[in-house]
């Protein structure tokens, strides 16, 4: 039986022949064995009779989508083609078993743009939303090697591992956030409910008040009056802030301000290069040009101090300079990061050397994450005890210096 199939070929050439086989199973396993990526295939009186079919158009932008949904379909992507499940079937699968409906619409519109005769970067490019850069490069690189199943499962890789990082900071971060809203709350319950009371009880009394009292009346009082300037201020800080963070030279500021601080500027570098390092040498591994993984990787860093300092690298890496001598250069990264890209370049294993230090550095952020927050913890509890004992003292010890006047 003879079968039409759209395949691509190892120099990245799109190919449109027949090929008898006993089944279609058959004939993939045959064409795969002679380094082909199958897109499409089917009985060889039924070629041409999906060609230009379109179901509806799709829109590219919308909302992001999260990474933990991505990741393992990335996975499911590549074992189904890594089994010979034809690049087409496999999108047209995972749209109708999606559960996001803009997965499942991207995925449908990839589906017909492949049917349509484009590209598998060219489909993916089309939804940045959905595929980041990183994993469009890889597959472009893939589309030209023909192997898009080691590309999809190092994309799988790296996805999951950045899921994890974003994972073990969100913990570390949670609890100490739960116990500031809980100190807030406390507070606010104090000076706008628990300190008027004891307000009028003085007023009353007229006898004098000590500075702490005093001040936190004030503070009651200023808060009681004014309670509408707590939600305007947070909501402008929060504003400002944003609108810094999308300001360019604001980004880098505050990036830098970040930088500097004591622990947190430590643990801000350690996982921007984590980050750029598992991008960087995941690319590499698949065969990805050091000027395109270079200026993909900058952006994955998500730190604007290392993007720069990387978007450096690259213009340094093009006129020549070699990958090791740029990253001393641009002043970023530690010397023992240095003297690793050396050996990495020496022996011919750069990419092994990357994805050992990325390892090293998430293993070393998890480490600072899990003392930070054990750090955090008591530290949090102790100032919230002290200033709920601040108010308290301020209001007890006028209340025992009344009672010593009426003895």
């Amino acid at each position: 039986m003879d079968f039409a199939y759209t395949a691509i070929d190892p120099r990245g050439a799109r190919v449109r022949e027949q090929i008898a086989a006993e089944s279609e199973d058959q004939a993939v396993r045959r064409l795969q064995s002679q380094g082909l990526t199958v897109l499409e295939i089917g009985p060889a009186r039924a070629a041409g009779v999906r060609g230009g079919r379109r179901t509806g158009s799709f829109p590219a932008g919308g909302r992001r989508v999260k990474l933990d949904q991505i990741a393992p379909l990335t996975r499911e992507l590549a074992v189904m083609i890594e089994t010979g499940v034809p690049v087409s079937e496999a999108f047209g699968a995972l749209a109708q078993h999606a559960v996001s409906p803009a997965i499942r619409q991207a995925l449908a519109r990839v589906n017909e743009e492949l049917e349509e005769g484009r590209s598998i970067s060219q489909a993916l490019a089309a939804h940045p939303r959905i595929f980041p850069k990183l994993y469009v490069d890889m597959v472009r690189t893939a589309e030209t090697g023909g192997r898009l199943d080691e590309a999809l499962n190092q994309a799988a890789d790296y996805l999951e591992a950045a899921l994890e990082m974003r994972r073990k900071v969100a913990a570390a971060m949670t609890y100490p956030l739960v116990l500031l809203a809980v100190a807030a709350g406390v507070l606010v319950f104090m000076l706008t409910y628990l300190l008027p009371q004891f307000s009028a009880l003085f007023a009353r009394t007229g006898a004098p008040l000590p500075p702490s009292t005093r001040l936190v009346l004030a503070a009651s009082a200023l808060v009681r009056s004014h309670w509408w300037l707590l939600p305007v201020v947070a909501a402008g800080g929060f504003r400002g802030l944003a609108a810094l963070r999308r300001w360019p030279p604001g980004a880098v500021l505050l990036a830098r301000i970040a930088l500097s601080l004591p622990v947190i500027g430590d643990l801000a570098r350690k996982v921007a290069m984590a980050r750029s390092m598992r991008a960087l040498g995941t690319l590499n591994a698949t065969g990805v040009s050091l000027l395109l993984a270079l200026e993909t990787a900058a952006q994955t860093s998500q730190n604007p101090v290392f993007e720069r300092a990387m978007m450096r690298m690259r213009d340094q890496v093009e006129e020549g300079t070699s990958l090791s001598e740029a990253a001393a250069a641009v002043g970023v990264f530690p010397a023992t990061v240095c003297q690793m890209l050396v050996v990495g370049e020496k022996s011919g294993r750069l990419s092994p050397v990357l994805l050992r230090m990325a390892a090293f550095f998430e293993k070393d952020v998890d480490a600072r994450l899990k003392m930070l927050t054990s750090v955090i913890e008591p530290v949090m509890i102790v100032l919230l005890g002290i200033i709920i004992g601040f108010v308290a003292v301020s209001i007890i010890s006028p209340i025992y210096s009344l009672v010593g006047n009426v003895k």
